[in-house]
C-alpha cells in the first residue's frame, strides 16, 4: 500500500531535516527550496523508505 501525500511530505521533512543536521548535504539547501523536480525525487526516495518499512511490517507469506 502507498503512503498517503501528507505522509511522504512529513517524512520527507524529517528525513531532509536529519540530513541537514549531520551535514549530508549543506545547510543551506532547505527541503521546501528545492525545485521541484528535487523534491520529487526527494518524495519518491521516502515513499519507497516508507512502503519497504509497511511491507516489513506484515508478517511474512508462505
Amino acid at each position: 500500500m502507498r503512503p498517503s501525500y501528507s505522509e511522504v511530505q512529513a517524512a520527507a521533512r524529517v528525513l531532509h531535516d536529519e540530513g541537514t543536521r549531520h551535514g549530508w548535504w549543506p545547510r543551506h539547501l532547505t527541503y521546501d527550496g528545492l525545485d521541484p523536480i528535487g523534491q520529487s525525487e526527494f518524495d519518491g526516495i521516502v515513499e519507497r523508505i516508507l512502503m519497504a518499512a509497511a511491507a516489513a511490517r506484515k508478517p511474512a507469506q508462505g
